[in-house]
């Protein structure tokens, strides 16, 4: 499920009235950050139209699968638009991270492009979970999309402390046992995963983060037109 809407008035407007897109204070955000009832992402990445979302660590950026009742379809982010992930929705953004994240929150996603050639902004929000509430990670087999390994995280009782640590453990676990991604129904043994930040890539992490889970669903999934 899908939502999204046109910003009608300029960039420069929408930059003045979100203080935390300047320079200084997108840099605390940069790998979320939790403000009052909310959790903000704000990242600098090349925003172009026409080319679309580029990563200058990982790579295209431009496309976001979500599973639904007839398998994964992309969507393609377009410039100044919000895209909202609705709560419970699969979601997988290639070369980003290698899961299919699955959060009780709605997430709202809107890029923004530079000025003058320079670096746009990627800005991701959505509300700070509490209670119960939480998120999970999860790998579905790539040919057959069957649930192949899933942890849920209890972010809403242990904080945003708590997703990392949960990555970290989901993605080890994953690459580590080949029976828990060979596919029971179909037998296909899917290819090993990454996680979010960059910074924590081995040279395993990092060839996986080029070309192995999600590159399957990348090829035979095309982008639906926004």
């Amino acid at each position: 499920m899908q939502l999204e809407m046109t910003i009608d008035e300029s960039l420069e407007k929408a930059i003045d009235d979100w203080d935390f897109l300047e320079e200084t204070i997108a840099k605390k955000f940069s790998t979320f950050r939790s403000v009052g009832s909310n959790i903000y992402g704000v990242r600098r990445r090349a925003v172009d139209s026409a080319a679309g979302i580029t990563d200058m660590k990982k790579g295209d950026m431009s496309v976001v699968y979500e599973l639904g009742p007839d398998g994964p379809v992309g969507h393609a982010f377009r410039t100044n638009n919000f895209h909202v992930i609705a709560s419970g929705t699969p979601h997988h953004l290639p070369h980003s991270f290698g899961y299919w994240h699955i959060n009780d929150m709605e997430e709202l996603a809107v890029k923004f492009a530079g000025k003058d050639g320079d670096l746009g902004y990627s800005l991701l929000i959505m509300r700070r979970p509490t209670g119960s509430e939480g998120e999970s990670f999860a790998w579905y087999c790539e040919d057959c999309l069957t649930l192949l390994y899933e942890l849920r995280l209890r972010t809403g009782e242990l904080g945003l402390g708590e997703f990392w640590r949960g990555e970290v453990q989901a993605v080890t676990t994953f690459n580590a046992d080949a029976k828990l991604r060979t596919c029971p129904e179909c037998g296909l043994v899917n290819a090993k995963t990454y996680p979010w930040n960059t910074s924590k890539d081995t040279p395993e992490l990092a060839l996986a983060r080029r070309e192995g889970y999600g590159s399957s669903i990348e090829r035979r999934y095309k982008p639906t037109a926004s």
